[in-house]
């Protein structure tokens, strides 16, 4: 009897426990995918990239709780036509926030883009999590019905830089095959040129390959955009800019230094008073770090904290992917095939501030980054796993 009660007393204490998980669990079962809509209407942004969670009670009449009618519901509160421009609950709509394409005379429209690949329906086209929902309005004429107002996307670009340094960015507009009808999943990204990418003071128009340059004076998060007369502009996206080790982009100042400039007029921390002669605080890639390939780097950056002024800065960047290795050939500017455990420096600065920019993002494998500075009395910096030598990884 004393055995049982006390069964009795511990699934008594238990209970509540488990009713608790039980919630927990029914509360993350009902959770949707998380999405984001974005809504360009004929002559500006409707509404600019929306985050929204698709576990609403009450989804578009007729279109599943995941469907793209239902993303596009949440983020503009309601202010639509529900897709019910064919009389009920559909796969087409002619208002959203006020605007109104009716398809007259059979061109006038809104185009829907999920994953920057042409939709199938609002109502039947279903998220998953991180998707992503462009409606642009659109005129696509007969015989084709296919888009003519494309959507811009840039492609590549820098997530930090440091100010006074140009950098790249790449600039693509998404087409359909030419001559035929677009069909749900078509969209391919096609460099983009005359298009101007603006923000943080600076403009400049991309050339052939879809490439613009850019340089920003101001410190802290820029937000740029890549815009086209005649096409949808692209969603806008944020640049850190850093000052060498001031604070911005993740840096961190030595306590009690300033900056100084070397002979070539880059930035460069003062002397400090650190236990080694060169110490290197690299800001991008991060160590041990997983890069998904959508977001994978492309700026090597950082600063070097040095007793005596910094001459030089060198890296070298090897490449592993299913067993093959390669290394960056800073002269050529592209990875070459490599024995190995071997490879080569190539410049980055001759003083203590560094932030450059590799011709594309990085492909997926397994990368070793190791940075070699010297000072102006002869000290070199000692390879170390988290600071002068980075592992990290792009898939």
């Amino acid at each position: 009897m004393l055995v049982t009660r006390r069964m009795f007393l511990m699934l008594g204490a238990l209970l509540p426990s488990l009713l608790a998980l039980a919630a927990i669990a029914a509360s993350s079962a009902l959770a949707g995918p998380t999405v984001t809509v974005r809504i360009e209407g004929e002559s500006s942004t409707l509404l600019p990239k929306t985050s929204v969670t698709l576990n609403s009670p009450e989804p578009v009449s007729g279109c599943a709780a995941n469907s793209v009618a239902t993303a596009i519901n949440l983020a503009v509160g309601g202010n639509w036509d529900h897709g019910e421009a064919s009389g009920g609950a559909g796969n087409f709509t002619q208002t959203i926030l006020g605007e109104t394409h009716a398809f007259a005379n059979e061109s006038d429209t809104w185009a829907e883009w999920v994953n920057y690949k042409w939709g199938g329906g609002i109502c039947s086209d279903l998220l998953s999590e991180g998707d992503e929902v462009v409606m642009v309005a659109d005129h696509e004429p007969e015989p084709f019905y296919s888009p003519t107002v494309l959507p811009l996307v840039v492609s590549e670009a820098p997530t930090s830089v440091q100010a006074g340094t140009p950098f790249t960015v790449k600039v693509s507009a998404i087409h359909t095959p030419a001559g035929a009808f677009a069909e749900k999943g078509d969209g391919e990204a096609q460099p983009a040129a005359g298009v101007t990418v603006s923000g943080g003071g600076a403009s400049t128009t991309s050339a052939a390959g879809g490439l613009a340059t850019l340089t920003l004076s101001t410190t802290g998060n820029v937000t740029l955009r890549a815009a086209k007369t005649g096409d949808a502009p692209s969603a806008s996206f944020v640049v850190c800019v850093h000052n060498g080790n001031d604070g911005n982009c993740g840096t961190t100042s030595p306590s009690g230094t300033t900056t100084s400039t070397t002979g070539g007029g880059a930035p460069s921390p003062a002397p400090y008073k650190g236990p080694y002669a060169l110490v290197a605080d690299v800001t991008g890639p991060i160590d041990d770090h997983v890069y998904p390939r959508r977001s994978a780097p492309r700026v090597l950056a950082g600063t070097i904290a040095a007793h005596s002024a910094v001459t030089s800065v060198s890296a070298e960047l090897r490449r592993r992917y299913r067993g093959r290795c390669s290394v960056y050939d800073g002269v050529r500017t592209r990875f070459r095939p490599a024995r190995c455990g071997s490879g080569s420096f190539f410049k980055l600065s001759d003083g203590g501030v560094f932030s450059y920019l590799l011709p594309s993002a990085l492909a997926p494998g397994r990368y070793v980054l190791d940075i070699k500075a010297s000072d102006a009395v002869g000290n070199t910096t000692t390879l170390a796993r988290g600071t002068s030598r980075l592992v990290f990884y792009v898939r």
